[in-house]
C-alpha cells in the first residue's frame, strides 16, 4: 500500500502551527511591550503638557491596527493549520475502514471538509441489496500529488474521516463504465412512460 501521509508530513504541519503561533505571541508581546511603554512615557509627562495628545493617538492606532490583524490572522491561518494538523493526528491514531471499490473520476471541485481543502475520489460500488451501482465519495489532501488511479482501476484503499491515508491499485482498467448522454437517459425515461401509459 502507498502512504499518503509521512512523519515528515506530521512533523511539518507541527512545526507550521507552532511557528504561526509564536509568531502571533511575538507580535502581541511587542503590542504590549509598546502600549505599556506610552502609557509610562504618558504618566511621567507634565498635566499641562501639549504631547499628552500623541502618546494616546499612537496608542489608539496600534490597538486597532493590532485588532485589525489579529482576526484574519487566528481564525484563518492558525485556525486552519491548527486543522490540518488535528487531521494529520487522527490519520496516525483513529480507527480505519478498509475498501475495495472502483474508481470513477476525480471531483475538482473546492469542497472544504473540517476547513481543510480537499478533492473528492469518486468510486463506484456494487449494491447486493439495491441491485445497482452507488457512488462513493473519499476525499484526498490537494497538498499531496494526486495518485496515478483511472478510471476503472480496481483500488483498495484506507480511509480515516473519509481522507485517504492509504490506497493500492488492485486492478487497472478492471471495470468499463459507460458514459450515457443526457439525451440517451431523457429518451428511456420518454420510452418508459410511454410504455406506462
Amino acid at each position: 500500500m502507498i502512504s499518503v501521509y509521512t512523519d515528515a508530513d506530521y512533523l511539518s504541519a507541527y512545526e507550521q502551527k507552532r511557528r504561526i503561533f509564536y509568531g502571533f505571541l511575538l507580535i502581541t508581546l511587542v503590542y504590549v511591550g509598546i502600549a505599556l511603554g506610552l502609557v509610562f512615557y504618558h504618566s511621567t509627562l507634565p498635566y499641562a503638557d501639549s504631547g499628552q495628545t500623541l502618546p494616546r493617538v499612537i496608542v489608539y492606532g496600534l490597538s486597532i491596527v493590532y485588532i485589525v490583524w489579529i482576526f484574519p490572522f487566528m481564525t484563518i491561518k492558525y485556525r486552519r493549520s491548527k486543522r490540518y494538523y488535528k487531521m494529520l493526528c487522527h490519520v496516525s491514531e483513529s480507527i480505519k475502514m478498509e475498501e475495495l471499490n472502483y474508481f470513477y473520476d476525480f471531483r475538482e471541485k473546492s469542497l472544504q471538509k473540517d476547513n481543510i481543502d480537499v478533492v473528492g475520489c469518486v468510486f463506484e460500488t456494487w449494491s447486493k441489496k439495491k441491485q445497482e451501482w452507488l457512488e462513493r465519495e473519499a476525499y484526498f489532501d490537494p497538498e499531496k500529488p494526486l495518485p496515478e488511479i483511472e478510471s476503472g482501476d480496481l483500488v483498495e484503499y484506507i480511509t480515516q474521516s473519509n481522507f485517504i491515508v492509504q490506497y493500492h491499485i488492485v486492478e487497472k482498467h478492471a471495470l468499463e463504465f459507460e458514459e450515457e448522454d443526457e439525451e440517451d437517459e431523457q429518451y428511456e425515461e420518454d420510452k418508459e412512460g410511454v410504455e406506462e401509459q
